[in-house]
């Protein structure tokens, strides 16, 4: 039914050589399909229907490709007359067929006109919550529709893989390596509780992520994380521990992930693995949440997130990780989805009291919607004893620790990190330094490397890092030095410290540093009101073991809803909340709801130095994506094995670009070249990476 209009002439003398091209203005065949329909045909095919399922079903045949909805309706009806109903009559051998022009505006739920201003939404009721009501069921019927026509277009004859409904192949896998020792109190609840929505607090350690993991019970699910390295980190986890293949990545650099794994022969076909990713299709996923929830922007394109959320399980890992906007769009998201049959398990080792009261004032407790359980009470490990200092982080403490520890070094920037990381090597040779700006490539050697270095029984030593290391990352480390961040980021860091309770501290292992680095109110990293509450708050813990109740009467504190309500904190998730509920069909596009749910402002660079050492391999790779007579397989593996050179950097600082970035791209690609310096040392995987305001040469005019 969906592609009865390509039965148009003009469509036609496209593909078929036999025929003279047509050269006119063509109306899409999606619009041409749904005005073929009728509400009597298809209430014959579906008694039960209504007027308002067919105004869903006619919007999403009519919306199943996204395309501008700029002609008048003569325009099209002219068309219809001439290039289409003769033709779609003669193919169907029946007379009464024809484009019906007049049931766009009767049956059409909204048009695309292309911008905002100028979008047109025709709305035959005018109560919110039938409106809600119209719109998830255009959502689903689109959605799915989508996901069956991609799946077609592929190459694939199913939607979806096998299923584990029967076999439960991962819970058993989980369940006969924990049988030495038993399920912890975490993992048997969440197992026993695989039928209802939960929020579930527990402190690191305790097993959250098998825990999730039993509570999807072999039915389709995605697990999402706010970071690619910890996405990249619960994924080998999953395949390799459990031995589970039927498990997909999926986040801005999986493509790039599976062409690494297929040269390095984990995974003998990767770009089918990411084919089937992007397709959703996989009975279980990982992912970052801006892959999911995009839906919240109702732009088209974005439905088969949604309509697949439907029959799936969704686990958010650590959701006060995210910023305001992402957790008003996973909160709405969840009330969408809880709507239409989809079930959730929010994670965390903190649950801010404040994201409970915001899911209860916007629906997700009426009608005891979810389960909460906070195990923190329950675990007895004594693993941190908290130091809080004015000032910067001391270098020679860290250098004295190093000799006879493992040292993490935490900042809340790149440059800090960057700093210190200079700091320690002129005091000590064994320091490593990870951060985003190392190009993707580096950054993985580097993410392998600590995890290696965590593991080891032996070694000693210094890593410095940013945030990249605080959520679902399994490494530990003996001593944690860290600047002062939020209640919520902080706990978190800890976490990467003494994290299997292997001692008890009798003195302080965890040395906080209160500078205030990266503090303040637009496009800080850390609010300022949020960050002097963490602060003050903390005070009552400096100089004993901070248990994990502690912990818990730490972050409900903090995020107090009536501590933090006046808040910009508490203003902005209200404010997106707000945005999301009124906001109209195509308000935006797909890829203007791409930006807003990541708040993209960056461009793609590669070093000078890297681009002289792969000079001959980057031409390649471009050359290829732009050939005819490369498939899209070969183009995607030379897109792939290009971002690996590709570091992204953000603009919130700059007008234009930070000096040293060249205007002009790479011929045929987005990227840009830059000679702004880049230390990195293959060998022994040392460097500072890139180094904002120091360069190599002038190589720009």
């Amino acid at each position: 039914m969906h592609d009865l209009g390509k039965a148009n002439i003009v469509f036609q003398s496209k593909i078929n050589k036999e025929l003279d091209v047509i050269k006119t203005q063509e109306i899409p065949h999606g619009f041409l399909s749904a005005m073929t329909t009728s509400p009597e045909e298809f209430k014959n095919h579906i008694p039960e229907a209504d007027n308002d399922d067919y105004k869903a079903f006619y919007t999403a045949v009519y919306h199943h490709h996204v395309r501008e909805d700029k002609n008048g309706d003569d325009i099209i009806l002219d068309f219809c007359k001439e290039y289409y109903n003769p033709y779609i009559r003669d193919f169907l051998n029946d007379e009464s067929i024809k484009a019906k022009v007049s049931g766009i505006n009767k049956y059409l739920l909204f048009r695309n006109t292309g911008s905002i201003s100028g979008n047109k939404y025709i709305m035959s009721c005018y109560d919110k919550n039938e409106y809600l009501h119209e719109w998830q069921e255009f959502v689903l019927i689109k959605g799915l529709l989508n996901k069956f026509d991609y799946t077609v277009s592929a190459g694939y004859t199913e939607a979806e893989d096998c299923s584990d409904f029967t076999t439960k192949y991962l819970k058993t896998s989980i369940e006969n390596i924990f049988q030495q020792h038993g399920l912890r109190q975490v993992q048997e609840y969440m197992r026993d509780k695989c039928d209802k929505n939960l929020v579930v607090v527990a402190p690191t350690g305790m097993g959250k992520t098998e825990a999730s993991l039993l509570w999807l019970n072999g039915e389709k699910g995605f697990y999402t994380l706010p970071y690619v390295v910890s996405s990249n980190a619960i994924y080998e986890r999953i395949r390799d521990r459990y031995e589970y293949k039927d498990v997909a990545i999926l986040h801005s650099d999986s493509m790039h992930y599976y062409f690494e794994d297929q040269v390095n022969e984990t995974d003998s076909d990767g770009y089918e693995k990411y084919q089937k990713a992007k397709l959703l299709s996989q009975p279980l996923t990982i992912c970052t949440v801006d892959q999911l929830f995009k839906f919240v922007y109702k732009a088209l394109g974005t439905e088969i997130f949604a309509a697949t959320l439907k029959y799936s399980k969704i686990i958010i890992d650590e959701i006060q990780a995210y910023s305001p906007s992402v957790i008003a769009a996973i909160i709405y998201g969840l009330k969408i989805v809880t709507d239409m049959g989809g079930k959730f398990a929010i994670i965390t080792a903190t649950f801010p009291p404040v994201l409970g009261s915001l899911m209860h004032k916007y629906g997700l407790m009426a009608d005891n919607q979810y389960e909460y359980r906070d195990f923190s009470a329950l675990s007895d490990l004594k693993r941190h004893w908290i130091d809080i200092k004015d000032g910067d982080i001391e270098i020679d403490r860290v250098v004295e620790d190093s000799y006879d520890k493992k040292v993490l070094v935490i900042c809340n920037t790149v440059k800090k990190a960057q700093q210190i990381y200079k700091s320690l090597t002129e005091k000590t040779d064994n320091v490593h330094l990870l951060h985003a700006r190392f190009t993707k490539e580096h950054k993985r050697m580097l993410e392998n490397e600590i995890i290696k270095f965590s593991d080891s029984e032996n070694e000693t030593g210094i890593w410095v890092t940013t945030q990249l290391v605080e959520a679902s990352l399994d490494i530990d480390f003996d001593v944690l030095y860290t600047e002062m961040s939020t209640a919520d980021s902080l706990l978190q860091r800890m976490g990467r410290c003494n994290r299997k309770g292997r001692y008890i501290p009798d003195k302080a292992n965890i040395h906080i540093y209160n500078n205030a680095n990266g503090v303040g109110v637009s496009r800080a990293i850390y609010n300022r009101e949020i960050y002097t509450c963490s602060v003050e708050c903390l005070e009552k813990y400096i100089g004993r073991v901070m248990t994990e109740s502690d912990k818990s009467e730490y972050i409900n504190k903090v995020y107090c809803t009536d501590e933090i309500k006046d808040t910009d904190y508490y203003r902005d998730i209200e404010k997106f909340l707000a945005m999301f509920k009124e906001l109209t069909p195509a308000e935006y596009s797909k890829s203007e709801a791409d930006e807003k749910f990541r708040d993209i402002n960056s461009i793609k660079i590669i070093p000078d130095d890297v681009y002289e050492d792969n000079r001959e391999v980057i031409s390649e790779c471009i050359d290829i994506m732009h050939s005819s007579d490369a498939d899209r397989r070969e183009k995607n593996d030379a897109r792939t094995k290009l971002d690996s050179y590709v570091i992204s950097i953000q603009l919130y600082a700059y007008k234009k670009y930070p000096d040293g970035i060249d205007r002009d791209v790479i011929y045929g690609s987005d990227i840009h070249r830059s000679c702004i310096m880049y230390d990195f040392n293959v060998v022994d995987l040392t460097g500072a990476g890139l180094v904002l305001g120091e360069y190599e040469r002038d190589i720009f005019v």
